[in-house]
């Protein structure tokens, strides 16, 4: 019984959670993949940038050094508190980034310097980054690597090797991507399912939208719009199976959402990724979209289960979302 609990634990999804040093929020998944944000100071200046430092578990893995810049921004310099640093910018997945053979040199200025600027190659200036808090942030990364004293250490380096092997990855094991058409929902089985769980639009608010989605060869899934604000909105994920009357609360490996206020699971912003076959939502704690939390799920014809979660816990300019849950999807 004992080995079943500890199974049955290891098996409930654990997003970690992020921690904030200053102007800088940091956070390690469950695979001890790191990533480091910059945040817009308080007050926020007129030319305020952001900026991120992420870097993989294993021992040979090399910090990216990006700038919340396009691909083919204009940016040519990186200058700390008025020094120019010898480092390239080059254009890489729709993002500025240190080229990779001088990501030495801008990590040594987040450990030193108080602010970071942009140049464009004739020196006008493009924005600058807070450093304010970088040197923690990338301390806590490299505790929670292991790196404090080892060669590959970012702040605190050392003589010895990295022996840590990072943790596996949990296995979600996942129903096929189906191409079976969706079962058609009536409009009176909508009306009572709306009055059954407090949908009602006339109380609640909000569109009155369902999606529904085949997710497996006789099930399909109904989202049902449950309420909404400026810029979320809730829904009620169902589950109907052929043969079976009735919808019934779609059933999740860790509660979704508002589900402790609501009694039900409520997700927001959600949808069907057909392309992908996962239930995502978005939860946007502001208009702007710089924080919230992302999460996608996969059916594996009991409950969905969740694959991966991100969040910004800080409203302060940055739409990187750092990812906090990571696992393996296996379809069979």
């Amino acid at each position: 019984m004992i080995v079943l609990a500890l199974l049955a634990a290891a098996a409930t999804p654990q997003p970690t959670e992020p921690r904030t040093f200053q102007d800088w929020t940091v956070g390690c998944d469950n695979g001890r993949a790191c990533h480091a944000v910059a945040l817009v100071p308080e007050p926020w200046p007129d030319d305020a940038l952001t900026m991120s430092v992420r870097r993989g578990p294993d021992a040979g893995a090399l910090p990216v050094v990006a700038f919340e810049l396009g691909a083919d921004s204009n940016a040519a310099a990186v200058v700390a508190d008025g020094r120019r640093l010898a480092v390239r910018l080059v254009g890489s997945e729709g993002e500025t980034r240190v080229a990779p053979a001088d990501t030495a040199a801008a990590i040594g200025a987040l450990r030193t310097a108080g602010e970071l600027r942009l140049e464009a190659a004739d020196g006008k200036p493009l924005g600058t980054v807070s450093l304010k808090g970088a040197s923690a942030a990338l301390l806590y990364m490299d505790e929670q690597q292991r790196r404090v004293g080892t060669a590959t250490a970012l702040v605190r380096p050392g003589t010895r090797p990295l022996t840590a092997a990072p943790p596996a990855l949990p296995v979600v094991v996942a129903r096929p991507l189906s191409s079976a058409r969706p079962l058609t929902v009536s409009t009176a089985t909508l009306r009572a399912l709306r009055k059954k769980h407090g949908c009602t639009i006339d109380e609640v608010g909000g569109p009155d939208e369902a999606e529904t989605a085949a997710i497996g060869p006789s099930e399909t899934l109904l989202l049902l719009a449950c309420g909404s604000g400026a810029y979320n909105v809730s829904h009620v994920p169902f589950i109907l199976r052929r043969g079976h009357g009735g919808a019934q609360l779609a059933a999740f490996d860790v509660k979704p959402g508002w589900w402790a206020e609501e009694g039900k699971p409520m997700l927001i912003n959600a949808g069907w990724d057909k392309e992908r076959g996962l239930l995502v939502s978005y939860s946007k704690g502001r208009g702007l979209g710089d924080c919230g939390t992302t999460s996608e799920y996969a059916w594996d014809g009991r409950a969905f289960r969740l694959v991966e979660q991100s969040d910004m816990e800080e409203c302060r300019g940055s739409t990187d979302y750092i990812t906090t849950w990571r696992t393996r999807l296996v379809r069979r």
